[in-house]
């Protein structure tokens, strides 16, 4: 404690900054000088204990914390709360926020086990001030928010990270507004698993250079053609996983380092010339049903196939000429680590086991391909074909590690 009483109070202020704010408050019994410093902290941090019995300690401990907090801006307010938090508070503490400018807002609500029966239950509604907020920097909204009354003007004029996850939207058009308004959005993630009403998606944002779209359309109906089009030509990484949802098209992405897709439905001809910039791909997705124009990915290095179709190794590797690593095997996202996201999009009916040699060795078996690993081996003839055929004719493979 005597270090510490040695520090100054900005940079106390910025340690309590770092430790819930529960915690920061129990500071005060430490000493006089420390009686009042967590009121001047620039962040809410409150994590609800989740029990019925402890819901209202919580509710005004954040009323009470907004009440006698100090600081001329309030930069963060993180909360993640029960399902029980009434609606009218959450929505209060977000004009509370907004009115002391702040730059980081995440608000995260467990779903209850009920909410996947009663998919309407006490949704959360957005006040139509958090449109119009200027300071906003990051906007994290998690479950049960429904963002159906969007005015026509919006200006997030400094946000540049947006997070919408199980949100409900009526329909397209309030997803088309927000976007339009964020004219510096850097990044983007979109997770979707119920129900939003939402059937034709476009994202359409010049300035975006990450993007993460997962959707597991567990109840989307069997019959809706669900789409999506991305309009992102500063894109450097991009990130889909989508169990329903129908990839229609790409702008080309010059910029575009790293992509990731995973699709059970989407037409391979309409974007895969858009990927050719990636340094670092990787694919579980239906090949061509005929040959189509991929475009030569001069710059990567790394692809990544899911096993569900030979028949892209076969594809690309025509078309990767520096190709250094080649890997087979199943790959979760690292973002949302749900079991709607493991396994193959693919159903094992729609596997194609088949596999054909080029006609002629590619030319990076040759020159660069180093290193070969295959995750989930099952041994079929048909891959065995195609590890046979990389270990006859690698001339600079160094490694080949398979796991089943």
């Amino acid at each position: 404690m005597d270090r510490i009483a040695l520090l100054s109070d900005d940079v106390i202020l910025k340690i309590l900054s770092f430790v819930p704010t529960k915690v920061a408050v129990t500071t005060s019994l430490l000493s006089k000088r420390w009686r009042y410093l967590w009121k001047h902290v620039p962040k809410l941090w409150y994590h609800d204990p989740c029990n019925d019995s402890e819901h209202r300690k919580a509710s005004r401990f954040v009323d009470k914390f907004l009440l006698f907090h100090e600081a001329p801006v309030l930069e963060t307010l993180l909360l993640i709360l029960c399902r029980n938090c009434p609606p009218t508070d959450i929505e209060t503490w977000i004009r509370i926020a907004i009115s002391r400018g702040v730059r980081n807002l995440q608000i995260t609500r467990y779903l209850h086990r009920s909410a996947t029966i009663f998919p309407d239950l006490d949704p959360v509604p957005l006040p139509r001030s958090l449109y119009t907020c200027e300071t906003l920097v990051t906007l994290n909204l998690e479950a049960d928010f429904t963002v159906n009354d969007v005015p026509l003007t919006i200006c997030f004029r400094s946000l540049k990270v947006l997070t919408l996850i199980f949100l409900r939207f009526s329909s397209h058009d309030p997803v088309h507004r927000i976007l339009s308004g964020c004219p510096v959005l850097e990044e983007l993630r979109l997770v979707r698993g119920r129900i939003d009403y939402v059937k034709s998606l476009t994202i359409s944002v010049p300035s975006l250079q990450r993007l993460i779209v997962l959707d597991d359309g567990v109840h989307v109906p069997k019959d809706d053609d669900v789409v999506f089009v991305i309009k992102a030509p500063s894109l450097k990484s991009l990130l889909i996983f989508s169990r329903c949802s129908r990839l229609c098209s790409l702008v080309k992405m010059p910029d575009l380092v790293k992509a990731e897709i995973k699709l059970k439905h989407g037409d391979s001809k309409k974007f895969m010339g858009c990927l050719t910039s990636t340094k670092q791909l990787f694919l579980c997705l239906r090949p061509p049903m005929d040959s189509c124009p991929l475009g030569v990915f001069n710059q990567l290095v790394s692809l990544n196939l899911c096993a569900c179709s030979l028949v892209w190794c076969r594809l690309i590797l025509n078309h990767t000429p520096k190709l250094r690593v080649l890997g087979f095997g199943i790959k979760q996202a690292k973002l949302f680590a749900s079991k709607a996201f493991q396994g193959c999009c693919i159903s094992s009916v729609d596997v194609q086991t088949q596999w054909e040699q080029p006609s002629s060795v590619p030319q990076c078996l040759i020159s660069s391909l180093e290193t070969v690993s295959w995750i989930d081996y099952k041994g079929t003839q048909a891959e065995k074909k195609v590890v046979m055929y990389l270990l006859e004719n690698s001339g600079q493979l160094k490694t080949m590690a398979i796991r089943s």
